[in-house]
């Protein structure tokens, strides 16, 4: 066994309880919003993959959307991305004979599936124009959720762009009216400070009832004995054995996983005739962070793997293969065998249509917080060559690479281009964090003047008209 990953959820009983009682709720017409909170690693995603096999099972329709970590993407992100994959297998005619073409014209805004050959809608007075937008996006949501019932997951809101932030809060605050959705968020509260712009949104779901907030706990030792058990093809573990993965894990179920293949990988813990053996707890050589048992994984691969990886964290927790072959300036079979490798090596799993994730954002930013400046710099240059080869790249992501390589002369103009097609999609807050990102690298005070004013709109048009 190369992996030490668990095959079954453990410790989470009394969680799935409360999500399959929401689940059951929104069926029946009373919609649900719950939150998953908890530390990075302690199992928030696990957790809402469970619920989503067995509302599959159930014949719920099923839509999951995951925010970037990037500092610049693509506004109301999540959402298109649970609605876009759910599209690759409906009927879309039939969707839109329902919706109707005023829906449809709104929903094409975002959705290319949607766009209508007609003449373009008057945006109006933005407020209205972003209304129109978002009750568009709630009347496909119900109208996936009438037949079947629908469980829309909405996964690491702690990175959530402020478009993405307010269409949720308009959405959770009416899915509860007789609607047969659930609505199920996940959060890294361990990321959520004071100012952090998710907390006020969580508060007050909290203070009106909207939501119901799951806060997810690490494991007690039991659990993490059962965890280690159900690894090890159900084999016994000694109470010593489980105290200590427990004192070293802190009960955290992605740590375990970690710290258990860093043991399988120096022969602490190792198959014999028997079943499965291990030295004396003296002898376990754990790394003493979860961070360190990932780059010593890292430090084992040849040279050539170790670069395809560092390029990989670079693009993001997911990314598509293509642009890592770009990115990493390696042959496509290298990249192709050192992918295999590195889902081995429980460093990443595989999408659909050619795409990679990273195990978990921890993995990711382990490897990419290791890179030197240069280097880090360097590879977002490339990710940027890359997609300025594409014949329509999305200009969130050009910006984001550019900057992040610090070439601003090339990403101020990219930039504008993104902010424009953001306030297109009456993503106002994401128009101004762009103007802001880029105003103090414009030397040309007209230019730096024009982008000042547009500033100034965004934040009007977004309901923000006390700033200093």
């Amino acid at each position: 066994m190369d992996r030490a990953l668990c095959p079954v959820l453990v410790g989470r009983e009394r969680e799935v309880s409360l999500l399959e009682d929401a689940l059951l709720a929104a069926h029946r017409g009373s919609g649900q919003v719950v939150v998953i909170a908890g530390e990075a690693g302690v199992g928030k995603t696990r957790l809402a993959m469970e619920l989503q096999e067995r509302a599959r099972r159930a014949g719920t329709a099923v839509m999951v959307g995951t925010t970037s970590e990037a500092e610049v993407a693509l506004p109301y992100l999540p959402f298109i991305e649970a609605i876009g994959n759910y599209l690759a297998g409906a009927d879309l005619d039939r969707i839109k004979l329902q919706l109707g073409p005023a829906t449809c014209r709104q929903l094409g805004q975002l959705l290319p599936p949607f766009e209508l050959q007609t003449t373009l809608i008057d945006p109006g007075e933005p407020a209205q124009a972003k209304m129109r937008l978002y009750e568009a996006i709630l009347a496909f949501l119900r109208l996936a959720a009438e037949r079947t019932g629908l469980l829309l997951v909405l996964e690491d809101l702690h990175w959530a762009d402020p478009s993405t932030r307010e269409l949720l809060e308009y959405i959770a605050r009416r899915v509860r009216r007789r609607s047969r959705i659930l609505l199920l968020a996940t959060y890294r509260n361990d990321e959520l400070n004071r100012r952090h712009p998710l907390r006020p949104l969580i508060q007050g779901w909290q203070r009106s009832g909207i939501a119901q907030i799951v806060d997810l706990q690490p494991l007690p030792p039991g659990g993490v004995a059962r965890m280690v058990s159900a690894i090890f093809d159900n084999a016994p573990v000694e109470s010593e054995l489980g105290d200590f993965l427990h004192d070293r894990s802190e009960g955290n179920p992605f740590v375990l996983e970690e710290l258990l293949k860093a043991a399988l990988d120096r022969g602490d813990i190792f198959l014999t005739a028997g079943g499965w053996d291990r030295k004396a707890i003296h002898q376990l050589r754990l790394p003493p962070t979860v961070k360190q048992a990932i780059l010593l994984r890292v430090e084992r691969m040849s040279e050539e793997q170790a670069d395809i990886l560092r390029a990989a964290a670079v693009l993001g927790r997911s990314f598509d293969y293509r642009m890592l072959v770009g990115v990493s300036q390696r042959p496509e079979a290298a990249v192709l065998n050192a992918l295999r490798a590195f889902m081995q090596d429980q460093l990443m799993d595989e999408e659909l249509s050619g795409r990679y994730r990273f195990r978990h954002a921890l993995t990711r930013e382990a490897i990419h917080d290791d890179l030197i400046a240069p280097e880090r710099e360097r590879l977002h240059a490339c990710a940027a060559d890359w997609l300025r080869s594409q014949l329509f790249p999305d200009k969130h992501d050009l910006a984001y690479h550019l900057m992040a390589a610090g070439h601003w002369d090339e990403a101020v103009p990219v930039a504008i281009e993104a902010a424009r097609a953001a306030e297109a999609d009456k993503a106002y807050a994401d128009t101004a964090m762009l103007y802001e990102r880029i105003v103090e690298h414009m030397p040309d005070p007209c230019e730096r003047a024009r982008v000042l004013s547009e500033l100034g709109k965004a934040h009007f048009f977004a309901g923000e008209t006390r700033r200093g």
